[in-house]
């Protein structure tokens, strides 16, 4: 029989569920109140990072094929395979990890080298690790574009430059500190991209961020253009693909047209998934399976689909997304959740 939860019922890394407040519960920075039934439970912040396992009410462990349904699910589309509908924009969200923000990079130019998006929005600011440290991070967007912050070298670049600089490969594996003086107007004319399609976004530090930031510069470019960003195509990994919708959908609403593309270099050391990637008609559902076989059998990818979970708890927790609810299919013996 199958059953959906909405994602506060769920039992995150064996969490014991706060149903009133007192001084234990104040001592978390982040928590939410939430109802369920006639119960009300304190919902608290969640460390993906040390999750062992998600369990219904009952107690029973979501397996990983329901965990995969929920992070990923049905929504997996590719526009480099398919003629699609073209988009304003395509916009890169930025990680903290130089290679993941590479492989998003790649798959942006690879949409606007097709003409599937028209320009291309690189994201993220300097990443919390390093900022930590007190390194240089511009105060505003126009403090960044008109170039009036300090001189910075390359481990104090921001993650949309990081996606911005990855578009020279061959340099990339050679020397990354030459990227910011090779990146120059005729650059990337010489490999097909017109200087004045490639913006950046280099404040934020959240996927909310991405999209909050974004918007600003949808506005600039209304601004000077006098054309509307009506539609975006978001490049992020699989996983943080469904999270970043729901953000992007809170913050636009109706107001654009919103997909996403994931951006898949890293599966392709998979040999059946690389023929699908590469066929010459993409195959959706096969897509979607090979993943599927591919997430569900491989424990440090499970654990990802895990920590993906609790990230779209914990934005549900901060107010940037709306409750998700998951589909599980319930085992016959267990009893039903008490909420007595």
């Amino acid at each position: 029989m199958s059953k959906e939860y909405k994602i506060s019922e769920l039992i995150m890394n064996y969490e014991r569920p706060f149903y009133e407040m007192n001084e234990e519960i104040k001592q978390f920075p982040r928590y939410r109140e939430v109802n369920l039934g006639s119960r009300t439970r304190y919902l608290t912040w969640v460390d993906d990072k040390h999750m062992q396992s998600i369990q219904t009410p009952n107690g029973r462990e979501l397996t990983p094929e329901e965990l995969f349904d929920f992070v990923i699910g049905n929504n997996i589309t590719d526009y480099t395979r398919t003629e699609g509908e073209k988009a304003d924009v395509a916009i890169v969200l930025g990680n903290g990890l130089l290679p993941v923000t590479r492989e998003r990079a790649i798959k942006a130019f690879e949409l606007y080298r097709r003409g599937i998006a028209k320009k291309i929005i690189f994201t993220g600011g300097i990443h919390r690790e390093r900022d930590k440290k007190g390194l240089m991070h511009p105060s505003t967007l126009d403090e960044y574009m008109d170039g009036s912050s300090p001189e910075i070298d390359w481990q104090e670049l921001t993650e949309a430059d990081w996606g911005a600089e990855t578009f020279i490969s061959e340099v990339f594996e050679e020397d990354h500190r030459i990227h910011s003086e090779i990146l120059t107007d005729e650059f990337l004319r010489s490999i097909g991209v017109n200087p004045e399609d490639v913006l950046i976004e280099p404040l934020s530090k959240s996927t909310q961020e991405n999209a909050l930031f974004c918007r600003n510069i949808f506005e600039s470019e209304e601004i000077e253009t006098g054309e509307k960003i009506k539609s975006v195509i978001l490049v992020t990994t699989v996983t943080h693909g469904s999270r970043a919708m729901r953000q992007f959908q809170k913050l636009f609403g109706d107001s654009i047209e919103l997909s996403w593309c994931p951006s898949t270099l890293d599966l392709e050391k998979y040999g059946r998934m690389k023929d699908i990637i590469h066929a010459p008609v993409f195959d959706v559902e096969a897509f979607q399976e090979e993943l599927k076989k591919i997430y569900c059998g491989t424990p440090e990818l499970i654990q990802k689909l895990m920590g993906e979970t609790a990230n779209h708890r914990n934005a549900f927790i901060l107010g940037d997304i709306f409750e998700p609810t998951i589909m599980t299919t319930d085992r016959q013996g267990h009893e039903e959740y008490d909420e007595r």
